[in-house]
């Protein structure tokens, strides 16, 4: 039976780095996240405001009365 020399021991790399890896990546997709809701926002506020110009404008031209009234090709005539 041979004797072989075993390595000596090393002990395990810090797991401070996988750590920051994993909280820097929360962090990350945190700040992604509220980025993503401001664009969000901003797009529905552009569309609201869209929406109302353009009811405001069928409005103006006897189509659209209001949200709960549709004014229909027979009414007009």
């Amino acid at each position: 039976m041979s004797t072989v020399d075993a390595p000596p021991y090393t002990p395990p790399p810090s797991i401070g780095h996988e750590i920051g890896v994993m909280f820097g990546f929360g962090g990350i997709m945190v700040v992604a996240m509220c980025v993503y809701m401001l664009l969000w926002r901003a797009g529905q506020k552009r569309s609201a405001r869209k929406e109302q110009e353009r009811c405001a404008a069928l409005a103006a031209k006897g189509i659209y009365a209001d949200e709960k009234t549709v004014v229909t090709a027979r009414d007009m005539s």
